[in-house]
């Protein structure tokens, strides 16, 4: 018959193996601050600080934050009927500033775009410490702007690299970016700069790292497998099989499975659109793997789960529960000259396109920080910010 054991009289040597199993720096953080012993018994997790060619990769952080559970029947009767969710991207300092109790410094970020949330004084905590909600890591952004071989590349508006663990080390760091002009190059430990890769007529769309290997997304909506020597090779072939695809593809993963979201913009609007001007996003279509069958199969309905296509990152949260976000639906950004752009939501079930501000059963989930954020307990508003958001 097994026997329980408490956590608390576990052998040193299994608390070590279980951390090392631990897949994202919070799931890190929060181990090691249960106690002394489980805090001794990994290394804190140092943030791998790539310069590739002089040019450093900028990383910022997607969070979930929730409120703690209730620890009394007190707390328990002021939780809300739904549960609670704030997903924000952030920037902050280094681990043992949580472990103290005082907190990161953080500079939150529209989880959309690169845009910067400027709140007025006093209306925003100076410092998060993560240990006091809940929190789940959604994804870890990376981009570059710089130079690549001594001439201007520009924004390389998405980087992965690989292994993706918190315990990577530099010298097995595998690298792939997707750069605005010259599509896709790599970078491995021991070179000196970027090199191109792929068919460089060929026009990429995205970018991900998906069960520790790389794929690339082009405009045809066909899917390329990179292998760890940077060769680029056919996975799939296109999404949509009657060549009929849309004007961008976005790589997402979603409970395990890999999906291409294939977006349509307005063509009604090709004709007469004047120069300078943004054309709407009239449609998307979704489409997961079957990796049985090695086909793509569409998707009409994501259940409780939505989707977040930004700049630099895309990736799936599952809504189950949430008072202020809709599941089935894919939230995105339209550059339309505005700093940061508008975020928009896409509705699976009646296909329309709605500002998320216009919909505020649709926002929340961004919009406005809740109560127990704000350090004097009250939600936010928009007139906490220094200038107009979403």
């Amino acid at each position: 018959m097994e026997r329980s054991v408490p956590w608390s009289e576990l052998q040193p040597e299994l608390w070590s193996m279980i951390g090392k199993k631990l897949d994202t720096g919070m799931d890190v953080v929060r181990f090691r601050s249960v106690c002394s012993s489980w805090r001794s018994s990994i290394p804190p997790v140092s943030e791998l600080e790539l310069g590739i060619g002089g040019d450093p990769i900028y990383q910022r952080r997607v969070y979930l934050l929730e409120p703690p559970p209730p620890t009394s029947p007190e707390d328990d009767s002021r939780c809300p009927p739904s549960r609670e969710g704030w997903l924000i991207k952030i920037a902050e300092d280094d681990e043992d500033d949580h472990l103290r109790g005082r907190g990161g410094r953080v500079r939150p970020f529209n989880p959309l775009s690169s845009r910067p949330i400027l709140f007025k004084g006093g209306t925003f905590p100076k410092v998060l410490c993560t240990l006091d909600y809940r929190v789940t890591e959604i994804f870890v952004e990376r981009y570059l702007i710089g130079e690549i071989g001594g001439s201007c590349h520009g924004e390389a508006r998405k980087v992965i690299m690989l292994p993706d663990s918190p315990w990577a080390v530099l010298e097995e760091a595998l690298v792939v970016g997707i750069f605005w002009e010259r599509g896709l190059a790599c970078w491995k430990h021991g070179d000196e700069h970027w090199y191109a890769m792929g068919d460089s007529s060929c026009q990429y769309d995205d970018l991900i790292a998906y069960k520790g290997q790389f794929y690339a997304v082009d405009r045809f909506g066909i899917v390329w497998w990179i292998d760890p020597s940077f060769e680029i090779v056919q996975y799939s072939p296109p999404v949509c099989g009657d060549g009929n695809g849309g004007d961008r593809n976005y790589l997402v993963e979603s409970g395990g499975d890999l999906y291409v979201v294939d977006r349509y913009l307005d063509e009604s609007q090709f004709s007469g659109i004047r120069a300078g001007a943004v054309r709407k996003a009239a449609d998307f279509k979704v489409y997961r793997l079957n990796q049985e069958w090695g086909k793509w199969d569409e998707i009409r309905n994501l259940g409780d789960v939505a989707l977040f296509l930004g700049n630099h990152s895309c990736f799936s949260v599952s809504v189950r529960g949430f008072g202020g976000c809709k599941g089935n639906c894919i939230y995105f950004t339209v550059f339309d000259g505005t700093p940061g752009g508008k975020v928009k939501v896409f509705d699976m079930e009646d296909r329309s396109v709605k500002r998320a501000s216009d919909s505020p059963d649709r926002l929340r989930i961004l919009w406005p920080p809740p109560a127990w954020i704000a350090p004097n307990g009250v939600a936010l508003s928009p007139y906490s910010l220094k200038e107009p958001l979403f």
